[in-house]
């Protein structure tokens, strides 16, 4: 059985920001922040949880509908302003066959829309892991992939 909470939010964390410089002096301050997350990081991984999160950055005056399900969970339908995220938190099956799939659309002259797999088990597990991103631009959608902590595009729009 999954386990799921819903999320929706605004002014989500987008591409994470890079350490530029080392940290120096020593802080302990600092090192005890960096080791706190260090630890909630491995009890995230731990718990086998993978959390996925949609934003849209179509632009701000466009509003995204979105309807996301599995085999077992209808995560239901969700209208996202400009900025505004949705997310979910599971357990992937014992079989390795989580699949949640979505359809996403909006209106600009026409109504477009895309169908996709916002977590595939067999993509994702060694993809984005435990920490799944996705961003709607008026371009298309793209993944983070956290191993180049950078944006792939993924998806066209389709009228």
């Amino acid at each position: 059985m999954l386990e799921m909470m819903m999320v929706i939010k605004t002014n989500p964390l987008l591409p994470k920001m890079k350490w530029n410089k080392a940290i120096s002096g020593g802080s302990m301050a600092v090192a005890g922040m960096l080791q706190l997350l260090l630890t909630a990081t491995l009890i995230h991984v731990a718990s086998g949880k993978v959390t996925v999160q949609i934003t849209n950055l179509i632009g701000y005056n466009n509003v995204m509908t979105i309807e996301c399900r599995s085999l077992d969970d209808d995560l239901g339908q969700h209208i996202l302003s400009y900025g505004q995220s949705i997310g979910w938190k599971f357990k992937p099956n014992f079989s390795k066959t989580t699949l949640f799939y979505c359809n996403a659309r909006w209106k600009a002259d026409v109504m477009l829309h895309v169908d996709f797999h916002a977590y595939e088990y067999m993509r994702d597990h060694y993809g984005c892991g435990s920490d799944c991103r996705w961003l709607f631009t008026i371009n298309g959608v793209y993944a983070y992939d956290s191993k180049q902590d950078s944006w792939d595009f993924r998806f066209s729009w389709y009228s």
